[in-house]
Formats: structure tokens, C-alpha cells, sequence
């Protein structure tokens, strides 16, 4: 089964070297009980290493059922470490915060997927603690057990994956004389069922089991005495499966189940020091608490602005008259322009072929009444075609005609919010207001626009829900002789919306030469206004992105510190998680799990934080939030790309971690 040929094992420590072995021949026979004795220091522990391939010779041939295990990689170790080796330990070594039944499992979770069923596991496990004892016991932590009964435990996880070879390094020697005794009669029992059992100890009485007693001094071989031993029971041999039988070469494939084990020691692990994971995930909650408000309060705005262009019109741009003082002018130009004027919306339906609609418009600010109920509105003098530019709808009556254009009538149309102020639940069409001491009658009512308040200030447009509409040569009534050819602004649509930027170049040239290069005038275009909006939106985005990316660096470096001090005080868990069979890899992906699991906490708790902080700014500050389901799923990748790079320096030192080191951290 074993052949060790010329093995030595050196090492080197500061600038000495050390030789722990040298020059070892030895041949161990399948189903042999081998004791290992020798004075502390003599290598025993290190051959027994070797043996359970926890360490690498420095010199020589290990031969494995003929396969040569110092050429094997990490993986191909720790599958015969899993499969063909069962250790039992002096420290007994168990997995502190695990059931007893947990304990024994625990290699199953690094076997090859398939090896067994659920069920299979279960029923090895149940009939191994009973074999020994405990089947009790199952529930209980090492800690509410003796010694005797941990090393029973150990013994019984040594067996579950069947192996051919256990290995005891000092099995009695943390045990009183009466518990050591029962342990090495469960040892001989083992041998008498096929085991092949190598045991090292320094008392004679235990050496007296084995069939051959290897005497080691100073790493070296000193004698191998033979003994006779009581022939094998007729009991069955063990059904285990030979090693030969197994191949050697491969890799352990990570399972759901170890991967659900490893789920639940993170989570079992965060439970355990509830205030340090909190402190810990600080940084985290507030950097994804920050990603959630912000990119709720971004689509909150931008969809409030959407909607607002909606109402106004995608097509649609307004010329507004800049005021004098404002205007900057070239020499001469503020004698020759006449500013903003009806003939320029003439004149401009002329230039471009995208103008589909286009309608003068002049402002006045009027008392408006009917009967005992007052209201201040916007009173609008245009043509008929503002419905079209202006982007609007009736809900009742009609709008105005060229004939009430030509014959100056005194007829006007309502916003909604008027009709509600003067009429409230009756019907305005063909009843009579009165706009500062003249008579208008109602002939139409304009469709309610849901416009927000404070955007219409950042869109630059009024609510038309408010206005009162009169034909513009009616309008001239209320305006001094020398003001009546100047308008305030004209209301343009475009045919389509992807011909306002050129329409809009179109514009700006004929208005520049008809006011003779005079600016003074103001081309407002809803879309341009979304895109300064959004690029508004832009720079908040990048203030808030950078506050959100220093919480979660801070987070990150929080979640590193926690998991490297983790990692230092489970050294020794990481030494037995590697002697039943874990590979490097798979120990990085046990300390990447936590590690996701203590950030995608952190990301729950920052989604509740920001989730709640976008409710309490729509509520008290009055500004929309949308939380979108991308939103969540954005928060929750960055909370698990967080931990996945400042988890993996404390992962791969777990990994690296060599498993005799780590077995005899204290």
C-alpha cells in the first residue's frame, strides 16, 4: 500500500537548516498496524504528515498504491486526504461552533459530486456514531462533550468516507488512562475489520496493539521491531473501498451542498458577533443607502421632466422676448431692431419647411371675474393656430377662428383651473367673464395639464391651466398704442421631433438677420432644457457617486480588516478543514462566501436605508423618487463586487495557509 523510499524532510528556519527526516525506507502493508515511537523531536509527527500527505518530503519517493504523490497538485492531495486517509488527532481537533453530527459529515462536503445521496450521508453518519457511542449525541457542540467523547467523534469522522488508512497522532494522549484504553480498543477494532492503522505514541502500552513498532532518533530510523499480535477476527473486513480502486489524479468539483454548508457557517458566523459584523458593514449600508437614494432621486427627476416635456411637446419651441437690459446688443442695433413682433412669426413661417404650426403670442396679466367670483389669470392674445403650437386640447367648446380673429371678438377660451375657480361644477361654454371691465364670452375649455410647479420655473413655460385666451387683435384693447406691435413670445411646432435642431439653426439665422443681429431674443427648446437638466443630473450623480464609492471603499477596507482577523483566528479550523480533505480552493471559495454574505448583508441593509431615505424625501421634501427593480439589482452587485474584491487578499491567505502550521496554531 505504502512505500516510502529515501525520504527526508528539511526545513529551513532563519539560516539554519533543519532535518526532521532522513533517508527513510520503509514499507507498509495494506490492512498493517504500525505504531511510531521515538523521543520528542524525532520526527514522529513529521513522518505521520508525510504519510497523510498534510506535508511534502524534501528528497525521496512516496509511493501511494503505486502512484507517486509528490508529483500531485493541491487538489489530487486533497482528494487522497478525503478519500483514502481518516486522522484522528491528540487535540482531537473538531469544528467548534458544529454539531456533533456535523462534525462527522463534515468530509462528505469536499468528496466528488455524486460520491453520495443525502440520504446515504445521513445513514453513514448515524450508523458511525451509534458504532461509537454517540448516537445521543448528535446534537450536541464539542463543547458539552469529554475528551473521550471528542476523540470518539474524531474516530467516527476519520471512518465516514471509508478509507483504507487511518492515521492517530497521539490518540490517547489528552485522554485519563481508563478513556485512553476504550479509544484504543475502538483503534483495534478497526484493525481487526481490514483498517490499515498507523498510530504515533511515546507509551509502550500503546505500541503494544501494533504489529510492528517503528523506533525513530533524530529523524532517522533506529529499529523496526515485530511483534506478535492476536490473528484477525472473522468479522467482515470493512467495506470501504480499496485505494487502488480509486483514481488519483482529478479535482474536487464544488456541490450545492457545499456550498449551502458554507452559506450557513457565514451566517452562523455574522449571528455569532452581531455587533462586529454590524460595525463592520457600516461602510457598505451608507455606500448602497447613497447608490439607492441617488439613483432614485436621478429617475424620480428624470422622469418628472419627461413627463413635463410630454405635456409641452417634443416638437415644440417657444421664442420669448429677452428684456433690453438684458439683451446684449451690437452698437447701433438696439435703434434698428424692433423687437419681438408679429410680423417676425410672418416672416418665420417662411423660413423653414419643418414649421408646422406658429402663433404669436402676447401676455397681459388681468383680473378675471364671473359674477361675485374673482381669480387672477394670464390672459393670452394669439392666433388661432396656437392650439396646434401651444401644444394643447379642448375638453369642451371650441378654440378660437379666423373670424374672430378678423372681427376682433370679444370670445375667449378657459383653462381648467379657471373653470374651476369662476364656474366650479358648471358648465362655462356661452356664459359671460368680465377681463378688467369687458365682456368676454366663454366658448371653450382647455384640457387640465398635470404640470409640476417647480418644474415649470426649470422648463420655463406657465400653467396653462391658469391662462385665458382672446384673439390677438382683441388683445390690442388692453395694450398702449406705441407697445401693440410687439409680442412676448411665438409658439412654434415642428413637424417632426427630429427636425427641431435643424429647424431651430434655421431660426436663430433668420431672426439674427431680421433684428440685425440684436439678441434680443431667447430660443427656448424643451429638449435642449432636458438635456441641461440631465446634465445637471450628471454632476450630482458624480457627488453623490464619489460619497457612495469613499463609503463603500471604507466598507471595503472595514469588511478586509474583519476577514483577515477572522482568518487568523480560525487558523486551526482552516488546518482541519484541509486534513479531511479541503483543497486551497475550495477554502478560498469558503472565506469568499462569508465574505459576500457579510457585504450582501450590508447591501439588504443599505437597500432598506435607501429605500427609506427616497420615502422621506418625497414625503418631506416633495421631490419624486423611482425606485426601479435595475436599481435594487445595481445596489446588490455592488455590494457583492465589494466583497468579492477586498474578500479575496483575506481568502487567498486563508488558502495559502500551510494545514500543519495551521493545525498547531493556538
Amino acid at each position: 500500500m505504502i512505500s516510502l523510499r529515501h525520504i527526508e524532510r528539511a526545513y529551513r528556519k532563519g539560516t539554519l537548516n533543519i532535518t526532521a527526516l532522513r533517508d527513510i525506507d520503509l514499507e507498509i502493508a495494506d490492512g498493517e498496524f504500525l505504531a511510531i515511537m521515538g523521543p520528542s523531536g524525532s520526527g514522529k509527527s513529521t513522518l505521520l504528515h508525510l504519510l497523510g500527505c498534510l506535508d511534502r518530503p524534501t528528497g525521496g519517493e512516496y509511493l501511494l498504491d503505486g502512484a507517486d504523490v509528490t508529483t500531485l497538485n493541491d487538489a489530487e492531495l486533497s482528494r487522497i486526504r478525503n478519500q483514502k486517509i481518516g486522522f484522528v488527532f491528540q487535540a482531537f481537533n473538531l469544528l467548534p461552533q458544529h454539531s456533533v453530527e456535523e462534525n462527522i459529515a463534515a468530509p462528505f462536503l469536499y468528496a466528488p459530486s455524486n460520491t453520495f445521496t443525502p440520504s446515504q450521508t445521513k445513514q453513514t453518519v448515524h450508523a458511525l456514531a451509534e458504532g461509537v457511542g454517540l448516537h445521543q449525541r448528535l446534537l450536541h457542540r464539542p463543547t458539552e462533550l469529554s475528551g473521550g467523547e471528542m476523540q470518539r467523534v474524531a474516530i467516527a469522522r476519520a471512518l465516514v468516507m471509508r478509507p483504507r488508512m487511518i492515521l492517530a497522532d497521539e490518540p490517547t494522549g489528552n485522554l485519563d488512562s481508563r478513556t485512553g484504553e476504550e479509544i484504543m480498543a475502538l483503534l483495534a477494532a478497526l484493525h481487526q475489520q481490514g483498517h490499515t492503522l498507523v498510530v504515533v505514541t511515546h507509551e509502550p502500552r500503546i505500541a503494544a496493539f501494533a504489529q510492528r513498532v517503528l523506533h525513530l532518533k533524530d529523524g532517522a530510523i533506529e529499529r523496526i521491531e515485530t511483534r506478535e499480535t492476536p490473528p484477525l477476527d472473522a468479522a467482515e473486513p470493512y467495506p470501504g473501498q480499496p485505494c487502488s480502486d480509486m483514481a488519483v489524479r482529478g479535482t474536487v468539483q464544488p456541490r450545492l451542498a457545499f456550498l449551502a454548508s458554507m452559506l450557513r457557517v457565514a451566517t452562523q458566523g455574522v449571528l455569532l458577533h452581531k455587533l462586529r459584523s454590524l460595525l463592520s458593514v457600516l461602510g457598505i449600508v451608507f455606500g448602497v443607502g447613497a447608490i439607492i437614494a441617488m439613483l432614485a432621486i436621478g429617475a424620480g427627476a428624470k422622469q418628472e421632466l419627461l413627463e413635463q416635456i410630454a405635456l409641452l411637446g417634443t416638437n415644440t419651441m417657444t421664442i420669448k422676448a429677452a428684456p433690453q437690459l438684458e439683451a446684449p446688443l451690437e452698437r447701433g442695433a438696439a435703434q434698428r431692431s424692433e423687437g419681438l413682433t408679429e410680423g417676425d412669426a410672418d416672416r418665420l413661417a417662411q423660413v423653414s419647411p419643418f414649421i408646422q404650426a406658429i402663433a404669436p403670442v402676447r401676455l397681459l396679466a388681468l383680473p378675471t371675474q364671473y359674477q361675485q367670483q374673482f381669480t387672477q389669470a394670464d390672459v393670452i392674445g394669439t392666433t388661432t393656430p396656437y392650439l396646434q403650437s401651444g401644444n394643447l386640447s379642448l375638453q369642451s367648446g371650441r378654440f378660437l377662428t379666423d373670424s374672430d380673429l378678423a372681427e376682433a371678438s370679444r370670445v375667449c377660451v378657459i383653462g381648467d383651473d379657471i373653470r374651476q375657480a369662476l364656474f366650479a361644477f358648471r358648465n362655462p361654454v356661452g356664459e359671460l367673464i368680465k377681463i378688467r371691465n369687458e365682456w368676454f364670452q366663454v366658448v371653450g375649455v382647455l384640457s387640465n395639464k398635470q404640470f409640476n410647479l417647480k418644474k415649470q420655473t426649470s422648463l420655463q413655460v406657465r400653467n396653462v391651466n391658469r391662462q385665458v385666451i382672446i384673439p390677438l387683435s382683441t388683445a390690442v384693447m388692453f395694450i398702449p398704442p406705441q407697445e401693440r406691435q410687439r409680442i412676448q413670445e411665438i409658439a412654434i411646432r415642428v413637424d417632426d421631433a427630429r427636425n427641431v435642431d435643424a429647424a431651430a439653426r434655421l431660426i436663430r439665422s433668420a431672426l439674427n438677420r431680421i433684428h440685425y443681429g440684436a439678441q434680443d431674443y431667447e430660443l427656448v427648446i424643451p429638449r435642449e432644457l432636458l438635456r441641461q437638466s440631465q446634465q445637471t443630473q450628471r454632476v450630482f450623480n458624480i457627488v453623490m457617486g464619489s460619497i457612495a464609492g469613499i463609503s463603500l471603499l471604507v466598507g471595503g477596507i472595514g469588511i478586509m480588516n474583519i476577514m483577515l482577523a477572522t482568518v487568523t483566528e480560525r487558523t486551526r479550523e482552516i488546518g482541519i478543514r484541509r486534513a479531511i480533505g479541503a483543497s486551497q480552493r475550495m477554502i478560498l471559495l469558503q472565506f469568499l462566501i462569508e465574505t459576500l454574505t457579510l457585504t450582501l448583508v450590508g447591501g439588504v441593509l443599505g437597500i432598506a436605508l435607501g429605500v427609506g431615505g427616497a420615502w422621506l424625501i418625497t414625503a418631506f421634501a416633495r421631490w419624486r423618487t423611482v425606485i426601479a427593480f435595475d436599481t435594487i439589482l445595481i445596489a446588490c452587485g455592488v455590494s457583492a463586487v465589494t466583497g468579492l474584491i477586498f474578500g479575496l487578499y483575506p481568502a487567498s491567505q486563508a488558502a495559502r495557509k500551510h494545514p500543519i502550521a495551521a493545525l498547531r496554531y493556538e
